[in-house]
């Protein structure tokens, strides 16, 4: 940690401050040394705790040796921390018989008298792992009291945001017995606004999985003999992979209503799963609301009702032999290219078409857990700190990054934590496999970066038609500001196996931490130094050539700073946003991801944050998954809107917002653009506008932003699970098909669409690019209008106006006046018509719905 102050340790092994790891003594005041102390040999000086809530220098790793360690309270994890366990030989965590608290470890402590507050704000709790261990409940008293409040016994309290991972856990929990009920939980994750998972088995319990959160990902989940496998408290969406559940009461329970606003359950999208020996698989509140379903490649055996409603109808039946299908959903559904939709319950047709490069030898899509090199010896790995190479953000680290990875191809190449920082390209060769150590950071500073009108890479991931095997893991890529001409990384290798080009929990940051030079200092809301907070052209950009496997990965421009202390008053809004207005920043990166891959490609639990332009953009792209995607809209626009700062048009397809009236929502960056591509997979999408010129007023009304997703000359999309907040409209498809309107799908707090199917088998001949010389083509008019005072509508021409059907009480005869139309060079009219109908029922047209 080179910014952290002198004497500062940051990998702790447990045994060095006092734990024994014997299964008898009590271990835990020693390990909450371990994560909470300065040094080893300085605990008078604490970590980012309670009134810190969050920094970006004071990481550390906890390192748990093989052993049983006794726990008796919550062992605490601070902000920036990784507890990770031998892979070889998982360390127990073991609650004892006398334990009391929340849980075995806490990621999140709540404040004794607090009234519910909490050391960190949930939604801003990035950048934490725990792998590699056996969670051990069976001593633990069935319930505890502590400091008034009555716990059961539980493994982890994981209340979390991006950057965040569980992998390789097995908790193991009592069942009932003769002596009482069981009422273990194995994860308890009340709130949050994560995240990803993975790898992790439950045995017995009550609950295997108590889940709550904005939107997560969990994949490769075991749950055997629990009394219900996952808890539904709350979310908005929940992306569900390779989940198997066998002889356990409830697969996935929805009955409860939780979060912010109390809305329950928003939506699940559960694909490749099995369910066996369950007798209700998944359960629905009675009376509602119910949540948005997609069950797709499930296999249910010995089941008396797949979906039910608790206490109520069965709304799809089971049955003792085993029922496996393709595509059930209960939602809101679009699945014909004229664009209309409703409400639907059944089996989806059509049935989602794969492609087979996206899929493994059983069918399900591929997937490929992050390598943790247990069977490297420390020899076998290249440290580049051995060779000279600098990791205390100094110099430019450039040319010895470059040779050393030129010479290393095809061995372990390991970063210890630090900061590289490099003033040109760095090169990584076909063959690489990059080791980083809690989010090692290769940091770009200096002129080459500079000019927006002249972008450079920063990490070149080999080169134009490389076929190969890349892996890079537990990275950090960050800049030191201004450089307003840094693309992040470049990524050119195609696999030569499937997953052989592969990138897990690696995340890309742009300002808001120490040393970036974009803090508050530097880049304060509403700065008016615009040129020294242009920090990044583009983070992730994916080429033509390109496959590769992307799991948990965040694109993050900074909306706060990290590392100020005014964060320690940071509140939390009704809309699950925290509200740092402190500690605010305005930063502009002018892309998020670009992916240009004909595939194949697969991406899990990924998220890009606050660009300018766009966060996800496919162009010319085509089988690629998505598994659970998430964005937010810069809280700072439309003020600047997304035609400012940078220079438009370095870059295939960048948008015009040509049709985008001035002073309106609309020129705000689109969470996705699906422009000339195919065979493209969506399992859950959460895509969010929360503010509109930093104020969150725009949310009731969903008038934040007028559109989110954009889609042009695009066929073969299949969209499932998609959950919008603050648009007018979800989805915007152009060539003439009507929008996807917010007003006809709110659920909740959240607007929400189960299955998203209008270009699945057509729509490739139609589109536009939405600018003003294409005009606004056909404009399908909000109904509205029969309601509106004084309704307007608006469009550039060429434009055909669409009004709603409506009904009328009796045969009525329109006759529309004569309308004169004037086109003035290099300006626009705007002419207003009026349509009078005698008995006055219909007046003007309503707002164009692009304003």
């Amino acid at each position: 940690m080179p910014l952290a102050p002198s004497g500062y340790q940051f990998f702790r092994n447990v045994k060095d401050f006092g734990a024994t790891g014997d299964g008898t003594t009590d271990d835990t005041a020693a390990i909450n040394r371990a994560a909470s102390a300065f040094s080893s040999t300085n605990s008078s000086i604490g970590r980012c705790g309670k009134e810190c809530a969050s920094t970006s220098y004071l990481g550390a790793i906890v390192y748990f040796p093989p052993g049983t360690y006794i726990v008796s309270t919550p062992i605490i994890q601070y902000f920036f921390t990784q507890f990770i366990g031998d892979p070889n030989s998982k360390p127990v965590i073991k609650g004892s018989a006398n334990f009391t608290g929340i849980a075995l470890i806490d990621t999140d402590v709540y404040i004794p008298n607090g009234n519910g507050a909490q050391w960190y704000i949930n939604q801003n709790q990035f950048l934490r792992q725990i792998r590699n261990f056996k969670i051990d409940l069976t001593a633990m008293p069935r319930s505890n009291t502590d400091n008034g409040q009555t716990y059961v016994p539980t493994g982890i309290h994981w209340q979390v945001a991006q950057a965040t991972s569980l992998q390789n856990i097995d908790f193991v929990m009592p069942v009932s017995d003769s002596t009482g009920s069981t009422t273990a939980v194995g994860i308890f994750m009340e709130n949050g606004s994560g995240g990803f998972l993975s790898d992790l088995t439950f045995f017995g319990g009550n609950i295997g999985f108590r889940a709550g959160t904005q939107q997560y990902t969990a994949r490769g989940l075991t749950f055997t003999s629990c009394l219900t496998a996952i808890s539904m408290i709350w979310d908005w969406g929940f992306t569900w992979k390779d989940i198997y559940v066998f002889s356990t009461y409830v697969a996935i329970d929805c009955t409860s209503v939780g979060g912010t606003t109390s809305q329950g359950t928003g939506s699940i999208s559960v694909l490749d799963s099995h369910f066996n020996y369950v007798p209700y698989p998944i359960t629905l509140r009675s009376g509602g609301p119910y949540p948005n379903i997609l069950l797709d490649n499930l296999l249910v055996e010995n089941s008396a009702s797949v979906v039910l409603i608790s206490g109520g109808a069965t709304i799809f039946p089971g049955s003792s032999s085993p029922i496996h299908f393709t595509s059930w959903a209960m939602g809101n559904q679009y699945t014909s290219i004229s664009g209309r939709g409703g409400p639907a319950t059944g089996f989806v047709n059509p049935a989602p078409v794969k492609p087979p490069s996206l899929l493994d030898g059983t069918g399900r899509i591929f997937t490929r857990s992050r390598p943790q090199y247990a069977n490297v010896a420390a020899g076998g790995f290249v440290v580049v700190t051995a060779h000279g190479i600098a990791n205390d953000g100094t110099g430019d680290q450039t040319s010895a990054i470059n040779s050393l990875l030129a010479s290393s191809v095809g061995t372990p190449v390991f970063f210890p934590a630090g900061i590289y920082q490099v003033q040109g390209t760095v090169n990584v060769p076909l063959g690489s496999i990059i080791v980083g150590h809690h989010w090692s950071q290769i940091r770009g500073t200096g002129s080459y970066f500079g000019d927006a009108n002249n972008p450079k890479v920063m990490v070149k991931v080999g080169n134009k038609g490389d076929s190969g095997v890349i892996e890079i893991s537990d990275m950090l890529f960050t800049v030191k500001g201004p450089t307003a001409g840094a693309i992040l990384m470049e990524w050119n290798v195609h696999e030569s196996s499937q997953g052989s080009a592969a990138m897990w929990d690696s995340h890309f940051r742009v300002g808001g931490a120490a040393g970036s030079n974009l803090q508050l200092a530097n880049c304060p809301r509403n700065t008016a130094n615009t040129a020294s907070c242009m920090a990044a052209t583009m983070l992730l950009h994916v080429t033509s050539q390109a496959s590769g496997y992307f799991e948990n990965v965040w694109a993050w421009v900074a909306d706060h700073d990290l590392d100020n202390p005014l964060n320690a008053q940071t509140s939390e809004s009704n809309s699950g946003v925290p509200l740092g207005v402190q500690t605010s920043v305005t930063i502009y990166a002018a892309r998020g991801i670009l992916i240009e891959s004909q595939g194949p490609c697969w991406f899990y639990g990924t998220a890009s944050e606050h660009a300018v332009m766009y966060q996800y953009q496919l162009y010319n792209a085509q089988n690629i998954f998505f598994g659970h995607m998430q964005t937010e809209t810069p809280y700072f626009q439309s003020t600047p809107d997304g035609n400012h700062p940078f220079p438009s048009g370095q870059f295939p397809d960048d948008p015009q917002f040509g049709d985008c009236q001035p002073g309106s929502s609309c020129a705000k960056a689109w969470a996705l653009r699906v422009i000339n591509s195919k065979n493209i997979l969506i399992y859950g999408a959460g895509f969010y506008s929360f503010f509109q010129d930093w104020d969150q007023g725009c949310i009731p009304s969903q008038s934040c932003q007028t559109a989110l997703i954009e889609t042009s000359y695009s066929q073969s999309i299949w969209i499932y699970n998609l959950f919008t907040i603050g648009a007018t409209e979800m989805v915007t498809p152009r060539g003439g098909i009507p929008p996807t309107l917010q007003a006809d799908n709110q659920a909740g707090f959240t607007t929400e669409v189960a299955v998203w199917l209008v270009l699945a088998t057509g729509g490739g001949n139609l589109g536009g690019d939405g600018g003003s010389q294409d005009g606004s083509g056909i404009v399908y008019i909000d109904p509205t209008i029969f309601v509106h005072p004084s309704p307007t509508v608006e469009c550039w021409p060429p434009c055909t106006l669409v009004f709603p059907p409506s009904t009328m009480p009796s045969v009525s005869t329109i006759k529309l006046p004569p309308l004169k139309t004037t086109i003035t060079v290099n300006s626009i009219t705007t002419i207003t018509t009026t349509l009078v109908i005698p008995d006055g029922r219909f007046k003007t047209p309503p707002d164009h719905h692009r304003t």
